[in-house]
C-alpha cells in the first residue's frame, strides 16, 4: 500500500515537472522574436495578444492574404502557364516582352525594378514616380505585353498584333468592380486583353473593415500584384531557360507554394507578437509618437505611405538626418542583400530611443549573422526570407533569381498595421486612413481632401 501511494506521488512530481518543462519550452519557442525581456513580459501578461479569435484583425489579414494566394493557385496558374507558352515562343522567335502592372505603390515603386539583383530583367517594371515610363509604345507583331492599364498605347499594340496578358487587381476596373468604381471605369482591363490574370483582391481593396470607420476597407492587398509580377517572370525565366513551350506552371507553382508557406509559418510563430506590437504602437502614438516604416529599398516606405487603405499616420525617416524620439516607432523591414547599411541605420534609431521593430530572416542562407539587428531591435519578425538573391537557381544566371522578401515584408507591415488599427479603436480612437482616389468617380479623392486636414491636426 505505501509502495503504491510513493508510486502515485511520485508520478503526480514527475507529471508536474513536465508540465513546468512544457509551459517554459512553450513561452520561449521562437525566442529570438523578442530580444527585450520586457516585452516579453507584456506578452506574457496581455492574453489578448494570445488569442487567434475571429475578430483579430491581424489574424484576419493573414489569413485573407493566404485565401487570395490559394485562390490564385486553383483559378490562375494555369492561364497563367498558356500566357508564358505564348510570351516564350514570341521571345525565342526574336519578340520584346514587356510589363507595365504599374500600380499599386509596391509595384512602381521598385519591387520589380532592375536593379534588383533577383529580377531575371525579362520585363523589369522600372522605378517610375511620375509613372511616365512606357515600355510598351511601339510595340506590335510579335511583341508580348503584361499589363494591368488598359491605355490607348495597349489597344494600338493589340491592334499592330501584340500579345496582352491583363493583370486584373482592386484598383484597376475589372468584371469583378462595380460600374464606374475604380480606375479607368469606362474601360474594363479585359477590353484590352487576350488572357486575363486576375490577383483576386476585393473590389475595396482592403481586407479589414474597422469598426469605427466601417465606411472604408482598410490593410490593402497591393502586395498581390508584386506576386502576379514574380509568379509570372518566375514561369518565364524557367521556360526560356530550358526553351519549355509546353504550357507548364510549375516554376509559378513553386514560388506561390513557397509565399504560402512562409506566410503560414509567420501566422504560426509570430502572431501574437504582432498583436503584441500593435498594442506598444498605439501606445506611443497616442502619447505624441510617430510611426516610421522604413527599409534599404525604397518600396517599401511607398507602399505604406499614401496606399489606399493605408494609414495617413506615417511617417519618413531620413537616414541622413535622423530625428525620431523615444515615443516614436520604426518598423524596418530589412530589403538589402547585404544588411550592413540598414543595421547601421537602426542604431543611430535606437539611440535616439525609438522602439523598433524589425522584420527580417532569423537565418541567411550565406550564414550572415542578423544578431546585431537582433540585439539592437525591441521586437523581431521573421520573414522567412534568407534566400539573399532568390529563390530559384535557373540556368544562365550567376544568382538566384526571384525573390520572396518584399511580398513578405509588406504582408508583415499590414499585418501589424492592422493589429495597430484594433488596439487603437480598443481605446475608442479611430486612424484617419487613405481612400482610393478613383473611388465612385472620384469621391475617394474628395473624401482624402476632406479628412486630412484632421489628420494634420491631430497626427494620426
Amino acid at each position: 500500500m505505501k509502495l503504491n501511494r510513493f508510486r502515485h506521488i511520485s508520478a503526480t512530481v514527475f507529471l508536474g515537472f513536465l508540465l513546468a518543462f512544457f509551459i517554459i519550452i512553450t513561452l520561449t519557442t521562437d525566442s529570438w522574436t523578442l530580444s527585450k525581456s520586457s516585452t516579453r513580459r507584456l506578452l506574457v501578461s496581455n492574453n489578448q495578444a494570445f488569442e487567434s479569435r475571429l475578430n483579430n484583425f491581424a489574424d484576419l489579414f493573414i489569413r485573407g492574404s493566404y485565401d487570395i494566394l490559394h485562390m490564385i493557385k486553383i483559378r490562375e496558374l494555369g492561364k497563367l502557364g498558356q500566357a508564358c507558352k505564348i510570351a516564350t515562343k514570341r521571345k525565342l522567335a526574336g519578340g520584346t516582352i514587356a510589363s507595365k502592372i504599374g500600380t499599386p505603390h509596391i509595384t512602381w515603386a521598385g519591387e520589380c525594378d532592375s536593379n534588383r539583383p533577383d529580377n531575371p530583367n525579362i520585363a523589369p517594371e522600372t522605378i517610375d514616380f511620375n509613372r511616365k515610363h512606357n515600355p510598351i509604345t511601339g510595340l506590335g507583331e510579335g511583341d508580348f505585353i503584361i499589363t494591368a492599364h488598359p491605355g490607348n498605347e495597349v489597344l494600338e499594340a493589340r491592334k499592330k498584333g501584340a500579345f496582352v496578358l491583363g493583370v486584373g487587381y482592386a484598383m484597376m476596373t475589372n468584371r469583378y468592380s462595380p460600374p464606374g468604381y475604380n480606375d479607368w471605369p469606362d474601360r474594363p482591363i479585359e477590353t484590352c486583353a487576350d488572357i486575363m490574370f486576375y490577383t483576386w483582391g476585393p473590389f475595396e481593396d482592403g481586407l479589414i473593415t474597422p469598426k469605427l470607420t466601417p465606411n472604408l476597407k482598410i490593410c490593402p492587398t497591393s502586395p498581390m500584384a508584386a506576386v502576379a509580377y514574380w509568379l509570372i517572370m518566375a514561369q518565364l525565366a524557367h521556360n526560356l531557360a530550358y526553351k519549355d513551350i509546353s504550357g507548364t506552371f510549375k516554376a509559378a507553382e513553386a514560388y506561390l507554394d513557397s509565399i504560402m508557406i512562409r506566410l503560414d509559418r509567420f501566422h504560426q510563430n509570430h502572431l501574437a507578437d504582432v498583436n503584441c506590437a500593435g498594442e506598444i504602437i498605439a501606445e506611443k502614438v497616442l502619447s505624441g509618437g510617430k510611426i516610421y516604416p522604413w527599409s534599404g529599398r525604397p518600396e517599401f516606405w511607398v507602399e505604406a505611405n499614401g496606399t489606399a487603405g493605408g494609414l495617413m499616420g506615417v511617417n519618413k525617416l531620413d537616414p541622413d538626418n535622423i530625428k525620431v524620439t523615444d515615443k516614436d516607432v520604426l518598423i524596418l523591414a530589412c530589403a538589402e542583400a547585404t544588411p550592413e547599411n540598414e543595421i547601421e541605420v537602426v542604431k543611430k534609431v535606437k539611440e535616439k530611443g525609438a522602439w523598433i521593430v524589425g522584420i527580417y530572416p532569423s537565418k541567411r542562407d550565406d550564414n550572415f549573422s542578423m544578431k546585431p539587428l537582433r540585439d539592437i531591435c525591441d521586437m523581431s519578425l521573421d520573414n522567412y526570407s534568407g534566400d539573399v538573391q532568390g529563390i530559384f537557381d535557373i540556368p544562365g544566371y550567376d544568382e538566384k533569381i526571384i525573390p520572396a522578401s518584399g511580398t513578405m515584408n509588406n504582408l508583415i507591415f499590414w499585418a501589424i498595421v492592422a493589429a495597430y488599427v484594433q488596439a487603437m479603436e480598443s481605446r475608442g480612437e479611430a486612424p484617419y486612413y487613405w481612400m482610393s482616389y478613383h473611388v465612385d468617380g472620384g469621391a475617394g479623392h474628395a473624401y482624402d481632401d476632406s479628412i486630412r486636414p484632421y489628420f494634420l491636426k491631430r497626427g494620426y
